[in-house]
């Protein structure tokens, strides 16, 4: 990441990257091809970076950050939290961000009232350090906002409409619903990114689903298990993920939030008996990379 001073202008293309796509938990040591870090996924375009969910992909995020050139010309980045499940927001403390003196950038941290309390409860004294304080010295500012579902967010040219998601904790007598966002995410260029993570779907979830599918170009969907059948915890499957790709083949649908105990080898066999005429399904996979094309109207894979 280099100082905002120096940095060079950007490409004016949008990109969207996975950075963390296993759900509940980080595997340490890496040991998958799939995903080792918990929720994380940028879209970039010129000066701005939206970030979906600020998991410990959050880290390896901003340490790219530093040695990409496309990423030096980010000025503002804007960390989007589904909900308020620490796996969504614990990167943020390891963000090399608020810790690269100087860096000029401005952060903004986004999502529920129930997500902004846990964040702000769990970077305080005595559970750790303030944020604010974190950020004395190296980015620009930080800034919090609360967000509700129905809302329509302008910034500068990009527009964030928030949707309400089905996801929960605990079971039974125990279960609370969780204050849970999707976000439909449009970039100065046209592209269109919908998010829906964590997310339970049912019969009634589909209109939101759908509301959030329509007129985008890419979603990055909920699938911790393989089958429809196993789904709990508030949490999809890559069958459903499948099933919303085939009612919408303009969308590219990427199955991400892999179950925590899931083998690369139990995701890729899920993943070849779903993908079944639905050629645009497949599995988020970090380190992937994908570029807006206008001329096309859809994202392409990025190949280094």
């Amino acid at each position: 990441m280099r100082r905002a001073d120096h940095r060079p202008p950007a490409r004016r293309t949008t990109q969207f990257d996975v950075w963390g796509c296993r759900g509940s938990r980080s595997l340490v040591p890496p040991r998958s091809r799939v995903g080792n870090n918990t929720s994380c996924y940028s879209v970039l375009h010129g000066e701005s970076l939206f970030v979906f969910d600020g998991g410990r992909g959050l880290a390896a995020l901003s340490a790219a950050m530093r040695r990409q050139p496309r990423f030096r010309g980010v000025r503002r980045a804007y960390v989007l939290v589904s909900h308020a499940h620490l796996d969504h927001w614990e990167g943020l403390k390891d963000a090399d961000w608020f810790w690269d003196k100087g860096n000029g950038l401005e952060v903004h941290i986004l999502g529920s009232g129930e997500a902004i309390r846990a964040i702000r409860t769990a970077y305080s004294h005595p559970l750790y350090v303030d944020l604010r304080l974190l950020a004395a010295g190296t980015v620009h500012r930080i800034r919090y906002r609360e967000l509700r579902a129905g809302e329509l967010i302008r910034v500068g040219s990009w527009r964030l409409r928030t949707h309400p998601l089905h996801h929960y904790s605990g079971e039974g007598r125990s279960a609370r619903d969780l204050e849970t966002l999707g976000f439909r995410l449009t970039a100065p260029d046209g592209a269109t990114l919908a998010y829906l993570c964590d997310h339970a779907p049912t019969r009634a979830t589909r209109d939101v689903e759908q509301s959030l599918l329509e007129g985008s170009h890419l979603a990055l969907y909920d699938a911790h298990f393989a089958d429809v059948r196993h789904q709990a915890h508030g949490h999809g499957s890559q069958e459903h993920a499948s099933r919303m790709a085939r009612a919408n083949p303009g969308v590219l649908v990427l199955a991400g939030h892999h179950g925590p105990v899931l083998s690369d080898l139990e995701i890729r066999s899920a993943y070849q008996r779903h993908r079944r005429a639905a050629p645009n399904f497949a599995l988020a996979r970090e380190g992937a990379s994908w570029r807006w094309d206008a001329a096309r109207s859809a994202f392409d894979r990025r190949r280094e």
